[in-house]
């Protein structure tokens, strides 16, 4: 189960860099490795992330590491903590 849950924040993060228009929608799925409806559920975090730190009007790249931060405290918290205790 931790597999999938870090494949899912690689197809959040990839998802990101598609959403800033670095790479393409596609080329993050195949980063991903998800199957579709599971990485649709990935892009749709990261377009939320992509929003919020679009309308920061700070450090853009703080304001994503901090979103991108709580998102892996969400999913490691199925597991009775945070990535670095």
């Amino acid at each position: 189960m931790a597999k999938e849950k870090v494949k899912h924040l690689s197809g959040v993060f990839a998802s990101v860099f598609a959403h800033a228009g670095h790479i393409s929608k596609e080329d993050a799925r195949e980063i991903s490795g998800l199957a579709d409806h599971e990485f649709e559920q990935a892009y749709d975090k990261a377009a939320n992330i992509a929003e919020n730190v679009m309308q920061h009007e700070g450090e853009k790249m703080d304001k994503f590491l901090e979103h991108f931060a709580k998102l892996i405290d969400e999913h490691m918290a199925h597991y009775g903590g945070k990535l670095f205790k």
